[in-house]
């Protein structure tokens, strides 16, 4: 097996990040949006609960790590 170099596997694996980081982010757009929606039996009116809950973590998320960085920056 050949090993590859560091700056490609870095690359591969923010790539791969970026990618599943869209396809989640979308996943939320759509339950907030209530595409799944519709089917009380199945009690799917808590997935847009649920999504709004998860955006709101994401951003908190977001906004620590930035903060953590900025300050290191002096």
């Amino acid at each position: 097996m050949i090993a590859r170099p560091r700056p490609v596997r870095r690359f591969l694996t923010r790539a791969l990040l970026t990618v599943v980081g869209i396809v989640a982010g979308l996943c939320l757009y759509f339950v907030c949006q209530g595409v799944f929606a519709g089917y009380p039996r199945y009690h799917t009116e808590l997935l847009s609960i649920i999504g709004m809950i998860l955006i709101a973590a994401t951003g908190g998320v977001a906004w620590i790590i930035d903060e953590r960085r900025s300050d290191a920056d002096g």
